[in-house]
């Protein structure tokens, strides 16, 4: 238990230090990007470094340890409640592993068609072609690290995660 919570301080710890000194090196002031700015493969993807992705963002919602199933598994969850999004990252990371959009996202996908939470399932297949599997509830793409969430024929959330991910959320989206 002391464990978790030396490395959840920790952890926050140094996101706030990062965030303050990306906010002093930044170039083009301004604000965090509003909810319906975010492009999931565009400006936010898997693979971008922690302090990017809190400058892109602005200050997390909540930040939470994830105990693994061994200390080089565990993780955090940075959740963006707003923005409707949870990145997560491995401990002692630096970058995004993980991507979780929430049914409350307002941004898109990066895609010809501009793809956004509601769409019908097969406006996602036209855009990234059949699924490894497919069932009434899920769709899901191993090789891309994609899968999207259905409810009735349409969107309502998403997961992608960067290739090689150690990730637990990740393994059990492929049982």
């Amino acid at each position: 238990m002391r464990t978790g919570k030396t490395i959840f301080w920790v952890l926050l710890m140094s996101l706030v230090a990062s965030v303050a000194g990306a906010q002093e090196k930044s170039t083009v002031p301004g604000e965090p990007l509003a909810p319906g700015q975010i492009v999931i493969f565009g400006n936010v993807s898997p693979g971008m470094s922690l302090n990017s992705a809190i400058v892109l963002l602005g200050v997390p919602d909540k930040i939470k340890v994830v105990r693994g199933t061994s200390a080089d598994r565990d993780s955090i969850e940075i959740t963006y409640a707003r923005h409707g999004l949870v990145m997560r990252a491995m401990s002692g990371g630096s970058q995004i592993e993980g991507i979780e959009v929430r049914p409350t996202f307002k941004g898109t996908f990066k895609s010809e068609s501009a793809i956004k939470l509601g769409v019908k399932y097969e406006m996602l297949i036209g855009e990234y072609g059949l699924p490894t599997s497919l069932t009434s509830q899920m769709m899901r793409y191993p090789k891309r690290g994609l899968y999207f969430q259905l409810n009735n024929d349409r969107l309502l959330s998403a997961k992608t995660y960067a290739n090689g991910t150690k990730l637990m959320d990740a393994n059990l989206m492929n049982p």
